[in-house]
């Protein structure tokens, strides 16, 4: 066990030595290779790992160690514990437009020392369907969180997509009486641009988005090839983001990489479908919204939002849930000074 977790780390750092103490993440390891990582995991060993075992045990050591200890997740759960128990008020993130909650793994290990730290993904990565209406949407994942909570309290935080789906569950929240206390947006953006059927080539071009998303995230130092979206085929889309993710050996043999790849677009679909359909109406919440410099939506936020509304622009070039990788030092210490406790 230990010898094959030493080969998927050695592949996946690009590391010629790998020791058993060796701290993923203090190691080179971020979100997205994390993601390869635990990918990698799961199909060679059978496990069950989640982003939150590997946060808290980061060594390999560790994880064989507590191998039959760990909680990891069962197929159909969506709600991930990113960290351990602590005396704060918990943070639960909510998945960005691809439906994965990896690329929150920076702030959760700097909010992380003293406060539980959860994520809700997508249920497609589990392969369980979600309805693509906001409202819907957003009842489902209030379930999950009512399930895990109770009536304790917690805070929201959604980056991209995620902070419009956590402004809805807020509302959910507040007609149910759950314990939400303040609602952190990221880069949010409020679309509606559908307002009735589909237009032929939506699909195509939706599929487009993902892949360029998908392939910026992964690799974003490296120059992909433009895809028009007439030539746009679902398989090789597939399959092109499994190779940049897992490797072309395990992309042409198709199998759990690209039906991986798969899941993720459909979350990414159904996301994206909510988004351009959804109206928001006035809520009395707490909200910190931190944007990307070319956000033009905030008049549409500032217009939503009556209760009290703190929002600054990011002086950053990232966008989106990318800007939790890349600004993750300011924007935990925003996080954290907004929702208090010391």
């Amino acid at each position: 066990m230990e010898q094959t977790l030493v080969e998927i780390w050695k592949t996946t750092l690009d590391k010629e030595a790998v020791g058993l103490d060796d701290d993923f993440f203090a190691t080179g390891g971020d979100s997205l290779l994390a993601l390869v990582t635990i990918e990698q995991i799961n199909q060679r060993l059978g496990w069950s790992l989640n982003m939150g075992d590997l946060l808290r045990h980061r060594t390999i050591r560790k994880l064989c160690a507590t191998k039959a200890l760990l909680q990891a997740a069962p197929t159909e759960r969506s709600v991930i514990r990113m960290s351990n128990q602590g005396a704060r008020t918990p943070l639960v993130f909510i998945h960005p437009g691809i439906g994965l909650v990896d690329g929150y793994g920076h702030l959760v290990r700097l909010l992380g020392a003293d406060r539980a730290c959860y994520g809700i993904q997508s249920p497609h990565i589990s392969d369980v369907a979600v309805s693509d209406d906001m409202r819907e949407l957003a009842e489902q994942y209030a379930d999950l969180i009512e399930d895990e909570f109770g009536e304790d309290d917690f805070h929201l935080v959604g980056a991209c997509a995620g902070g419009v789906i956590g402004y809805e569950i807020a509302r959910i929240a507040e007609e149910r009486g759950l314990g939400l206390q303040k609602l952190v947006i990221v880069d949010g953006y409020l679309d509606g641009s559908r307002t009735g059927a589909e237009e032929p080539g939506t699909e195509q071009v939706r599929l487009v988005d993902y892949r360029y998303d998908m392939l910026r995230l992964i690799a974003p130092h490296t120059e992909h090839a433009s895809l028009d979206p007439a030539d746009a085929e679902h398989d090789r889309v597939y399959e092109e983001v499994a190779a940049v993710l897992f490797g072309a050996e395990a992309a042409a043999r198709g199998g759990g990489a690209t039906a991986f790849a798969e899941r993720v677009y459909r979350a990414f679909r159904t996301t994206a479908r909510a988004l351009e359909t959804y109206r928001p109406e006035p809520l009395d919440v707490d909200a910190l919204m931190l944007l990307a410099k070319d956000n033009e939506t905030f008049e549409l936020w500032r217009a939503a939002i009556t209760g009290e509304l703190t929002a600054e622009v990011m002086d950053s070039d990232s966008y989106g849930v990318k800007l939790c990788m890349t600004d993750a030092v300011e924007i935990a210490a925003r996080i954290d000074d907004f929702v208090g406790e010391g």
